[in-house]
């Protein structure tokens, strides 16, 4: 006859292994430890640990008897985590996600910079278009201004925006820009160990928490800053109405306790640029990425600094700004200041009937008639004349 429950549990609960599974009981172990060690998409499956086995081993055992194995191994060796309490002010965490938005009627996919102070729970969110240098810096210069100050350490993932290379242990070199923004604000920054975004666990949660309540539906924009005063709104209400774990108190009025525990903003805003090399052409432009942007005339051939901002390009020239445009994010873009070109549009009147920047949006069409007449009238003359009316603007 067939055995009862209890008989079959008898029998095969106590079953002694196999001289053959004890064989590879250790090789076993040692692989799922150093599983513990690496991404948590990227381990050994039963199967895979069987194949092993088979193909490094010998092993001459079944597949079921090692799935069996597998998952008793598992449970005795889970890794154990320590309850954490923050003190207030000393830490927050950093990360990247990624969603979509409908801008401007196109589904659009953008980088969302998250913010949490590990004490008080606070978030902060600020959509970006990708995640260069540039906004990267310029989130934490609107974090720590939402925040109400700075607190001691940040914990962020081993970013290229951050880190140069690895050294031992929790040593890293350190990108010159971000540890510029750290002196600036006086905070530490302290780095997961690679494959470790668990070490972060609380702005972890939050990128996902943020997509599926604050996204969901997709919202519909007309541009990112209109997205992200929703989502400052979306951060303030949400705090309002969650409590911190284990505290009586809401986000919100914990946030106001940790902000007296926050170093004080330094009195200037750190500029959060990438700094680049560019020599004029001899058409008055430097390039930017694909797009290239104009420079006053007599700086053709010289070589100029562009600050790259994540909404602007500042162009400098012997310490002082000499042009300053909108960024486009549009490829192969030619974007011209008319007055840029003035001095020798004197010298050449008639190319102002064809000149890039004179065709642009922002010269006011009274302008375009204006010299219109006066072309129809003097010709040359009354273009070289329309010039100089354009340089009064300067005084």
């Amino acid at each position: 006859t067939a055995p009862t429950t209890v008989l079959r549990k008898n029998v095969y609960g106590t079953k002694e292994y196999s001289s053959e599974t004890k064989r590879v009981i250790p090789i076993i172990d040692q692989w799922l430890e150093d599983d513990l060690k690496n991404w948590k998409k990227q381990k050994h499956t039963a199967i895979k640990i069987f194949r092993r086995l088979q193909d490094e081993y010998d092993f001459k055992g079944s597949a079921s008897n090692i799935r069996k194995i597998v998952a008793k191994r598992r449970q005795q060796i889970q890794e154990a985590f320590i309850p954490l309490d923050f003190q207030l002010g000393h830490q927050f965490q950093f990360d990247w996600g990624e969603a979509d938005i409908i801008l401007q009627g196109r589904k659009q996919r953008i980088f969302l910079f998250c913010v949490q102070l590990s004490a008080s729970r606070m978030r902060f969110v600020r959509a970006y278009l990708h995640e260069k240098q540039e906004a990267f810096l310029d989130g934490f210069v609107h974090a720590f201004e939402f925040l109400g100050g700075v607190p001691t350490e940040g914990l962020l993932d081993n970013l290229k925006t951050a880190v140069l290379k690895i050294l031992q242990g929790r040593d890293r070199l350190e990108q010159e820009s971000f540890i510029g923004i750290q002196a600036h604000y006086v905070f530490k920054a302290e780095f997961c160990n690679p494959a470790s975004g668990n070490e972060k666990g609380r702005v972890e949660g939050t990128v996902g928490y943020i997509r599926r309540n604050a996204l969901v539906p997709l919202p519909e924009v007309q541009s990112v800053k209109e997205l992200n005063d929703y989502l400052i709104d979306w951060c303030l209400i949400e705090a309002g109405r969650t409590h911190v774990p284990n505290k009586s108190e809401t986000v919100l009025e914990m946030w106001d306790k940790e902000k007296e525990y926050l170093h004080p903003l330094p009195t200037n805003r750190f500029e959060a640029c990438k700094l680049i090399s560019c020599k004029v052409n001899k058409t008055s432009l430097i390039t930017v990425e694909t797009n290239r942007y104009s420079v006053p005339s007599n700086y053709v051939g010289q070589a100029v600094w562009a600050k790259i901002f994540v909404d602007r390009v500042i162009v400098v020239a012997q310490n002082r700004v000499i042009a300053e445009h909108t960024r486009s994010y549009d490829r192969n873009q030619m974007i011209t200041v008319l007055d840029h070109y003035l001095e020798v549009l004197l010298k050449k009147p008639r190319a102002i009937r064809d000149a890039h920047a004179f065709q642009s949006t922002e010269i006011p069409d009274v302008f375009k008639r204006f010299h219109l007449k006066m072309r129809e009238q003097e010709g040359s003359v009354g273009d070289r004349k329309f010039i100089r009316l354009l340089l009064l603007h300067r005084d």
